[in-house]
């Protein structure tokens, strides 16, 4: 059986928070902000570049993928950072990300010192402060 990231991001969510409309509110908070800023989804659209306000919904439901250009765009628009607008997109990249970087740093402390490995281990460690530890290493 196979499941879109969509559903298995719903079903993330839907575990830690426990209530499914719940858990599709924390996936994106795009209508949120459009209707606190009082846009009409025509005009919303077309500030986002689109003739059709049909297609803001679809991506306020999450039935359309948000694109990179998007997100700046929401984020410039409402004044919020994409962790604001985007939680769950965010922690998801925030924690494969923190893995990759931790585990990455393992093999190059390991590894023969160098002027490049000790640049690339100071960069890790550096970003490694900027995010939360990988869920394997958080204390309970």
């Amino acid at each position: 059986m196979s499941f879109g990231n969509k559903t298995i991001g719903r079903v993330i969510v839907t575990l830690l928070v426990g209530d499914t409309a719940m858990a599709q509110k924390l996936l994106n908070h795009l209508r949120v902000h459009r209707r606190r800023s009082a846009f009409s989804q025509k005009e919303l659209a077309f500030l986002l570049g689109y003739r059709s306000g049909s297609v803001v919904p679809r991506f306020e439901q999450q039935k359309r993928r948000i694109t990179l250009g998007l997100a700046v765009s929401y984020q410039l628009i409402f004044g919020t950072e994409l962790k604001e607008t985007f939680p769950a997109l965010y922690e998801r990249v925030e924690q494969r990300l923190s893995w990759r970087m931790q585990e990455l740093y393992e093999r190059l402390n390991k590894s023969v010192p160098s002027k490049k490995t000790t640049l690339k281990l100071q960069i890790l460690r550096d970003a490694l402060t900027r995010v939360p530890k990988p869920p394997a290493e958080q204390e309970v």
